[in-house]
């Protein structure tokens, strides 16, 4: 125990905090290896799709995320100065908000990849499965929105300047707002358009349109625009209002017309 202490006490402050920092990514790393590890001989027990998606999905950012959890837990055993030392937290903390944020974002594409599993439009009879693709498609994106926008909030009020700012600039938010507003109703709109299409639906996810005098197939679905997959391997790009506002033609039938 005195060895242990002496060495405590006798180590460069620089040298320590190092070697504190390795042992705490080494830690995070295998916390990372033995949940792998451990969801990897489950699925060869059970063969059940989820797991090798989490895997693949979570694997990176559980390699920034625990590591960084350890990390943060070993910032009181660090010797540094008072200034230092809070800088240090307060980076680390910026960095743990970053890591859970990608590792939601990381659970939302694992679940949208087993609903996709569960609905496979590669089938006959697959309306059901692609008007569930088109909804969670738009939901795993406005989710994703969500985050990345909270997380940026999250950061920014870290910041005591920041919180300061945005005091001092809260009398300037309606007239911004508003301004906005004025700036952005075409994107808005198009954002109402694609709230509206997610789930009212009157196109979804490999349907084929005879849109602008070329026919294809709805290849994807954003917040704000629809790619469609032109039969000659080009790609057709329209706002997303263009389908609530204009005529096109949907569904095999429409291709007799063309």
């Amino acid at each position: 125990m005195e060895n242990w202490t002496s060495f405590f006490k006798n180590t460069p402050d620089f040298i320590w905090n190092i070697v504190l920092v390795l042992i705490a990514i080494f830690i995070g790393l295998l916390i990372r290896f033995i949940l792998t590890k451990s969801i990897r001989l489950y699925y060869r027990r059970t063969k059940v799709h989820t797991f090798p998606e989490i895997i693949k999905r979570l694997y990176r950012p559980a390699g920034f995320f625990f590591p960084l959890i350890i990390i943060n837990a070993a910032i009181p055993f660090m010797k540094m100065d008072k200034i230092p030392l809070a800088n240090t937290d307060r980076i680390i903390e910026v960095s743990l908000m970053v890591a859970f944020a990608a590792m939601l974002i990381s659970t939302i594409k694992v679940f949208e990849s087993v609903i996709y599993h569960i609905y496979d439009i590669s089938q006959e009879n697959n309306l059901k499965a692609r008007r569930i693709r088109t909804q969670m498609q738009f939901v795993r994106q406005l989710l994703v929105a969500i985050i990345v926008v909270l997380t940026i909030a999250a950061i920014l009020l870290s910041f005591e300047n920041m919180r300061k700012l945005g005091t001092g600039l809260l009398g300037g938010v309606a007239i911004g707002a508003t301004i906005l507003g004025f700036a952005a109703q075409q994107s808005l709109g198009n954002l109402l358009a694609g709230f509206q299409i997610a789930f009212t639906q009157p196109i979804r996810i490999d349907d084929v349109l005879v849109v602008e005098g070329e026919w294809g197939r709805v290849e994807e679905i954003t917040l704000t625009y629809v790619v469609l997959h032109i039969w000659d391997q080009r790609r057709l790009i329209l706002p997303i209002s263009y389908f609530i506002q204009n005529p096109f033609k949907i569904g095999p039938e429409a291709l007799q017309t063309f």
